[in-house]
């Protein structure tokens, strides 16, 4: 029998269509994204509710989502990465959405379900860095406080860790590990963190062994070999109308290269000096896999064609993310294009759902296996995995 989850923050799927190649069945899903939302229960074939984080957890809520679907033995969550991300304001916990993880933890109270799989940008646990994977914005002259900052990060990681691993009356054991998602087959460089956990005695029950997917051998999948051959019939293959100067540019841009390469020239941006998005108007190189595949942002940002003098079309966008081609978005475009953007690449979902399904087997005996981190249940400690013996480690490896 299948095992049946539930997602918050759903969107529009990424997540639930790799749950449901790896073998588990969707109930329902939360976003407060009305299009999200009926793109999610079209794809999936379950119920979607549309409505803010707040209200939902509420006691009384999911008492009747309960008596509306039964139980659940898995919650997916990737909780919103605004306030997290490297781009913008970068307020973490303080920002808008920077303590809706806490929302989790009342479903996860109330659910109680066997395990758990949370997504988030790999910024929330590292340093304020520049990434050449994400489309970071540059001012050379703003300095950081590196400590201060990397401490912020820290403790915040810290706190979202704890706080899981203390839901249910059980506790959770946590692993959290960085996945760059092109070293999994995935034709983009989309860096996020991943953190599965398992309720303190299921996983003491169970013996549970939990191993991170195995990153694939030889080159990486480009983006080249990504957009080939799309079908007609797909759908979401409209084409961005340009100005006159915007493919002007792109014809002066080679592959790989963006805006600022072209210097002073007069379609280039020669009066922008000090803020500069690194990705803005950057054409994808064909021997390599994409660059981010992002969800909003102005002109400049919508990811551009190798070759062509264009923006990608959304279904161009959703093979990046490697959403099969009938997989089918409602809404205006720039609405799909968010709900692109914002997806958990399908195929990288696929592969971290298969690794969690053979967890969730009954073993003889626990076999340590790496992750970059762990918290046991109802822990306060962050651990290396394999070495807690040598006490907890209470310092990230900033330099990754």
């Amino acid at each position: 029998m299948k095992k049946k989850i539930a997602e918050l923050f759903c969107g529009a799927g990424g997540f639930a269509e790799g749950a449901k190649k790896a073998g588990f069945k969707h109930v329902w899903g939360l976003d407060n994204h009305e299009d999200s939302c009926k793109s999610f229960e079209d794809n999936q074939g379950c119920k979607s509710y549309c409505e803010n984080i707040e209200s939902f957890a509420k006691p009384s809520r999911l008492k009747k989502i309960k008596e509306d679907h039964g139980d659940i033995d898995g919650l997916l969550f990737g909780f919103p990465c605004n306030d997290f991300s490297l781009v913008g304001k970068n307020e973490k916990m303080e920002g808008k959405f920077g303590g809706l993880y806490k929302y989790a933890c009342d479903v996860l109270n109330f659910f109680e379900p066997e395990f758990f799989v949370a997504e988030n940008v790999t910024s929330l646990s590292k340093k304020l860095k520049y990434n050449s994977s994400d489309p970071v914005i540059i001012e050379k002259e703003k300095k950081f406080d590196k400590e201060k900052l990397e401490n912020q990060n820290y403790q915040n990681f810290k706190k979202i860790m704890g706080d899981l691993a203390k839901c249910s009356k059980h506790g959770y054991r946590i692993y959290a590990d960085n996945y760059k998602f092109e070293e999994y087959g995935i034709p983009q460089t989309r860096h996020r963190i991943i953190l599965v956990g398992f309720r303190g005695d299921f996983f003491e029950k169970n013996n549970i062994n939990f191993e991170k997917p195995k990153k694939i051998e030889g080159p990486y999948t480009t983006c080249k070999k990504a957009l080939q051959k799309i079908p007609k019939w797909a759908k979401h293959q409209e084409l961005t109308n340009h100005d006159e100067r915007v493919v002007r540019r792109l014809k002066k841009t080679a592959e790989g290269k963006n805006v600022w390469d072209l210097g002073d020239d007069e379609d280039g941006l020669p009066g922008v000096k000090k803020a500069r998005m690194s990705h803005i108007y950057k054409r994808l190189d064909s021997s390599k896999p994409a660059y981010t595949v992002t969800g909003s942002g102005g002109g400049g940002t919508h990811v551009y064609h190798y070759k062509e003098n264009r923006a990608l079309t959304n279904r161009e966008r959703a093979r990046l993310q490697t959403f099969p081609d009938k997989y089918n978005f409602v809404g205006g475009k720039e609405s799909i294009r968010r709900q692109i953007g914002m997806a958990v690449p399908v195929l990288g979902a696929e592969k971290i759902m298969k690794a969690v399904k053979k967890a969730l087997k009954k073993n003889k005996k626990q076999i340590p296996f790496h992750h970059d981190w762990m918290i046991k249940a109802k822990g306060k400690d962050l651990y290396f995995t394999g070495k807690e013996e040598l006490g907890p480690q209470m310092k990230f490896n900033f330099n990754d």
